[in-house]
């Protein structure tokens, strides 16, 4: 056998040589082809005439002739290099002879390792040619310095950390209106739900990733997965477990701003928002085909605001909330009332009257859902509900019921990170108190009147990095 340098190519001769070479007429017909194995870092080619010739004069025609390259490698994976090629089945403990052929390899294969090869590979690391060679035939490897060891593909056991805190949070809020007979649909209903358990998520995700003869375990408290599958698969879940982690770990700053505009003009049926963009300069910045706005100066946004009325801060909650991860903010006052009922004893007659506590919140609830996406787009799910008291209202059993103005939305929206989304609109009347003119006033005389007041919440969502609140 004749050592050949230049590309590392390992070539079996199709049959013997051919007519031009240097066999004698007299010699017996050629052997039927033998597969043929190339490892070349470039195209398929025909070896040189002047390479065959010097061939057949010392080796048999049907032996391979190797040429390996003077650099020999020393890993599994590098420059891609590797092509085979296998027209006939080959035992499959000759293939991969023929893969660690010329190389500082060596290969062991288990007693119960069987089966041949039929196929083309090109341009492959050696790790991934003996992964195509390997794994659709229920076979494995592994590496122990230079030592590659194949035997049957065997089942392992691998522990994945997660960093979840181990609650099961439910929220659920609905939107109901214009109901006119009990039984009958309402003309607005909107209700959202949340029902959050990331650990049971995380064990259906690896559940769906495993094997027939898997198995995952999940405990909760320590916060380990223990996963039992192939190789292939285990890597697969460590993937999928790196990237739920990666982005449940976003986490976005809401800072949101609710004011109460109550008008000075009687004619106007809301704010002005060109008007104030305009008396607020540079400090906001409008893009049309953009869903949020781009405060830079909120001082003087409430300015421009207060030229069409008296602006009134209600809240000004900031909170950090995680990926996906409902985030709820209530401010203001519980009004307690009590509830009266009686019991009816078998004789029909009413008994003693007993009376149950229950409250209302006079004031804001705003639910904020944020989802971030790896391109810094924030999509908020913003549910606000504002309710202002408004007197009480008898029952026809003389019981006293708090009355409630209500303003409420529930809607999703996509913006950038750090723009404003504005939700405005939602109007309500309010009474208007100022004191009287003249002697009248002297005295302390006053004037009601009715005017209108705009509801306006300001969300502004940032991305920070985990961990940390971040800073502006």
């Amino acid at each position: 056998m004749r050592w050949l340098r230049g590309p590392l190519a390992l070539t079996a001769c199709i049959a013997g040589v051919s007519s031009g070479s240097a066999q004698s007429p007299q010699s017996s017909p050629a052997p039927p082809p033998l597969p043929i194995v190339r490892l070349d870092g470039g195209a398929l080619s025909t070896p040189a005439p002047s390479i065959a010739q010097s061939q057949s004069s010392a080796v048999p025609a049907s032996f391979p002739v190797t040429q390996l390259d003077d650099a020999p490698r020393t890993a599994l994976d590098g420059t891609p290099s590797v092509s085979l090629s296998i027209a006939r089945p080959m035992p499959l403990g000759e293939t991969l002879a023929l893969l660690v052929s010329g190389t500082p390899l060596s290969l062991v294969l288990a007693e119960d390792v069987s089966g041949s090869f039929v196929g083309e590979l090109k341009g492959m690391t050696m790790r991934q040619a003996l992964e195509a060679v390997l794994f659709p035939r229920s076979l494995d490897y592994d590496v122990q310095g230079n030592l590659i060891r194949v035997f049957t593909r065997r089942p392992a056991t691998r522990l994945f950390d997660i960093n979840h805190v181990n609650v099961v949070r439910s929220w659920e809020r609905g939107v109901r209106s214009a109901v006119a007979i009990p039984g009958t649909p309402a003309s607005v209903n909107v209700a959202s739900r949340v029902e959050s358990d990331a650990v049971a998520e995380l064990e259906r995700g690896v559940a769906a990733l495993l094997s027939s003869s898997g198995r995952v375990h999940i405990d909760r408290g320590a916060g380990l997965v223990q996963v039992t599958d192939f190789a292939d698969r285990l890597d697969q879940i460590g993937i999928y477990l790196e990237a739920v982690q990666l982005r449940a770990s976003r986490q976005v700053r809401i800072e949101a701003r609710v004011i109460e505009i109550t008008l000075k003009d009687p004619a106007s049926p809301s704010v002005d928002w060109r008007a104030a963009s305009a008396a607020a300069g540079g400090a906001i910045q409008v893009d049309p085909g953009a869903a949020g706005i781009r405060v830079t100066d909120f001082a003087a946004l409430m300015r421009a605001l207060g030229e069409q009325g008296t602006v009134r801060a209600i809240a000004s909650p900031r909170i950090v909330a995680m990926n996906n991860e409902p985030a709820v903010m209530r401010v203001g006052s519980q009004q307690v009332y009590f509830q009266a009922a009686s019991a009816i004893d078998a004789s029909g007659r009413s008994g003693e009257r007993t009376f149950t506590p229950a409250t209302v919140l006079n004031g804001l609830t705003l639910t904020v859902t944020a989802q971030i996406a790896a391109d810094g787009i924030v999509q908020l799910h913003v549910a606000p509900t504002y309710a202002a008291a408004g007197g009480t209202v008898k029952s026809p059993r003389g019981e006293s019921v708090p009355s409630l103005s209500v303003a409420e939305a529930d809607t999703t929206v996509r913006v950038q990170n750090g723009d404003t989304v504005v939700i405005a609109g939602m109007l309500h009347d309010r009474e208007r108190v100022t004191q009287g003119s003249g002697m009248a006033g002297f005295f302390g005389a006053q004037t009601r009147d009715t005017v209108a007041a705009e509801l306006v919440i300001l969300l502004t969502p940032t991305v920070v990095t985990s961990g940390s609140a971040g800073s502006r």
